[in-house]
């Protein structure tokens, strides 16, 4: 029986392997020796030229579980929480209602700032290639019950409101600020190269136990696009229409897929020595993909009966776990097509809102209040972040911070040199407090760490 429903629900576990969104660390937002701020506010600068590339990475991820959730130590190892060591009630007890999963990835290729005149003004400008990966995925408390409890004949459970979808990207970004008194302005434009994309939205789904089957019930929508999908029809089982086939729809890693255009606008305004505010919206935008496969299930059933399936006991091989999965399930949903397949996908755009309080007795050090959205259509993420910033030195920059989120209260830091010819940063917008002896996040798998290195020269200054 433990087969059966693994195999059920490929379909939303699959979808939910990739839970990405993109975005910047915000710890570096008042820490002006950060040489990426312009990321998180085009209207911000930085007195020095610079080139950046491969040694500069960001990612993380957000959770209201944690990894420990899912993975339980077990004669030295770690196993899934199918395993039979692991019981009913010890892992029901750590799933919510709603469990909402995403992780983030940019990893910048090239960087390139530097300071310029024109017309007599100064212009701060930025030029960089990145790769990104932008995901979510919201996963029901029901779907986890299905899939670890025994349940008794004639139960039901309810599989419902399941939303995952993913996109990769290249970006291409040029941006521009300019200081006029004590107002900055920045724009960065953005020119983008889609890969792949997937969303899955079943809006309900429910499965029946009987004495001797299974029967689900679903009504879901499914969308691919990218380099890698293939679009294949087959007859379906049932009424002998067309429908789009599962099997087909592949992905390669860097197929051209799309296009798109993207802007980030910002703006700093300085009250005086001591107060300065700024607000920022990232991330306006769409990409157009080609190569679309999408499709609608309505009122879909399916019946699993008299079949001879091995029981399967232990799922400590994460490997073999995904194959399973993927190789079992693609024929099971028959997605008829939609004539009518939307082209443009909005950007999951991001908007800060800051304010920053220097100390009058000390002009190096500065209280900072952030507020930020992030709103990626699935899964929406509100932040406020108060952080205690210093730069006791010209070369060195601290920022410690707390915040409360959407996944609760985090606690975060940053150090970053500022030499003359290099800068080096290494920080995190929340780190683990509570770990498992194999070093497993306990309650929560939520954190972000930026770190990286550019190489300095001239600037500002050498306009003069």
């Amino acid at each position: 029986m433990a087969m059966k429903k693994l195999t059920i629900t490929i379909i939303i576990l699959f979808s939910s392997l990739y839970s990405l969104f993109s975005q910047e660390i915000r710890e570096g937002y008042f820490m002006d020796s950060y040489v990426y701020g312009y990321r998180l506010n085009p209207a911000f600068q930085t007195e020095k030229n610079f080139i950046g590339g491969i040694l500069s990475i960001s990612g993380g991820t957000q959770s209201n579980v944690g990894l420990s959730t899912f993975f339980y130590p077990y004669e030295g190892e770690l196993v899934t929480f199918m395993h039979p060591s692991v019981s009913q009630e010890e892992f029901l007890s750590k799933i919510r209602d709603k469990n909402k999963i995403n992780f983030n990835l940019k990893e910048n290729i090239l960087s390139y700032g530097f300071w310029k005149k024109f017309r007599g003004r100064e212009f701060f400008n930025t030029l960089e290639l990145n790769y990104i990966n932008s995901t979510a995925a919201r996963i029901p408390k029901g779907l986890f019950e299905f899939l670890k409890a025994d349940a008794p004949e004639d139960f039901s459970y309810d599989l419902s409101n399941v939303k995952a979808f993913t996109n990769t990207y290249f970006e291409l970004a040029y941006g521009s600020s300019l200081k006029m008194g004590k107002l900055s302005l920045g724009a960065r434009a953005k020119f983008l190269v889609g890969m792949n994309a997937i969303r899955l939205n079943v809006s309900s789904m429910y499965a029946f136990l009987a004495a001797d089957e299974w029967a689900m019930y679903s009504n879901a929508e499914f969308y691919a696009a990218g380099g890698g999908v293939k679009r294949r029809m087959k007859e379906a089982p049932v009424g002998g229409y067309d429908v789009c086939d599962l099997s087909y729809v592949k992905f390669r890693p860097f197929g051209f897929g799309g296009l798109g255009l993207g802007v980030d606008l910002g703006v700093k305004y300085e009250f005086n020595e001591y107060i300065n505010v700024s607000a920022a919206i990232k991330d306006l935008g769409f990409i157009w993909w080609f190569n679309k496969a999408c499709g609608e299930s309505k009122d879909y059933k399916w019946i699993f009966s008299g079949e001879i399936i091995e029981e399967i006991e232990d799922f400590s091989n994460i490997k073999d776990v995904v194959n399973l999965l993927v190789d079992n399930v693609k024929s099971i949903y028959e997605f008829e097509p939609k004539k009518r397949c939307v082209k443009g996908k909005p950007l999951t755009y991001t908007a800060n809102i800051g304010a920053e309080f220097k100390m009058p007795f000390y002009e190096k050090m500065s209280i900072g209040i952030l507020g930020t959205q992030i709103y990626n259509h699935i899964v929406p993420f509100h932040e406020v972040r108060m952080s205690l910033n210093a730069r006791p030195l010209d070369w060195l920059g601290l920022t410690v911070s707390t915040a409360y989120s959407t996944y609760g209260w985090e606690y975060g830091g940053m150090v970053n040199f500022y030499a003359k010819k290099f800068s080096v940063f290494l920080g995190t917008d929340n780190y683990y407090t509570h770990m498992t002896p194999q070093f497993v996040p306990v309650n929560q798998f939520n954190t972000h760490v930026a770190l990286g290195f550019t190489y300095n020269f001239g600037g500002r200054k050498n306009l003069n």
